[in-house]
């Protein structure tokens, strides 16, 4: 747990519990809800524009079929991403979000660590960031780009591997190796040993995605740093049960 012993709530692509998910309507609510930070994806148009989405398409969240990398951000701002919300640019959630919720930014995407840095630096949030990602090349090259941001290491989810402790152990031990602030595991991997093992490596956990209230207070009591939820406001009551 953090030092102040307080469990960190971060919104998973914003409130998506109650707003379409990585839209600017999501962000502001979880602002609302006095989340801690919000979790969100990024990736490049064909215009080389950075913008906020999960899928490399857009039509579970637009109904619409198109590749993101294909479409320019004119296009893309054409699309109803959930109750007339449109998708929003990196630089459009910072400066919504600047000075009143940190981020938590997953790559999607090879090569775009340059162009992201340097709206990071642009907009002087380094200190509030968290950069995260499944592409552990990306990371190395962020690192290397920028020392300075807080990076994280995804974990892949496999079934089979919720019990093998050699498997958890050594992606601890990785994101240790590489000197990375967090780990950040689908939840049914990160029990007690897996957290306190981490902890004992200096290495923060912030499991994912979740939204059950028993799952919520195991982890709690379990010691882990932040909860990556949909649900911001059920997380809110269990730490207030749990008080």
């Amino acid at each position: 747990m953090n030092a102040n012993n307080r469990i960190i709530i971060m919104g998973h692509r914003g409130a998506s519990k109650i707003a379409p998910e990585n839209t600017l309507k999501a962000f502001k609510e979880a602002i609302r809800l006095k989340a801690d930070s919000v979790e969100f994806d990024v990736q490049e148009t064909l215009d080389g524009e950075i913008v906020i989405i999960h899928d490399d398409n857009t039509l579970r969240t637009a109904g619409t079929e198109g590749i993101v990398k294909q479409l320019t951000l004119k296009e893309l701002k054409k699309l109803n991403f959930g109750n007339g919300e449109l998708i929003p640019t990196l630089l459009e959630l910072i400066k919504l979000a600047k000075d009143k919720i940190s981020l938590n930014c997953e790559v999607k995407v090879e090569g775009i660590a340059n162009k992201i840095i340097q709206i990071f630096q642009d907009t002087d949030i380094l200190d509030s960031t968290i950069v995260s990602s499944f592409l552990h090349e990306e990371l190395i090259k962020i690192q290397k780009i920028e020392p300075q941001l807080k990076l994280a290491t995804l974990v892949p989810t496999e079934a089979g591997k919720f019990s093998d402790w050699n498997y958890k152990k050594k992606l601890i031990d990785y994101t240790s190796q590489n000197n990375y602030y967090a780990i950040n595991p689908l939840y049914k991997l990160a029990d007690k040993q897996f957290i306190e093992y981490a902890h004992e490596k200096n290495i923060k956990v912030f499991p994912w995605t979740v939204n059950s209230g028993i799952a919520m207070r195991k982890l709690i009591n379990m010691g882990t740093d932040g909860i990556i939820t949909n649900d911001i406001t059920r997380l809110k009551e269990v730490l207030n049960r749990n008080v």
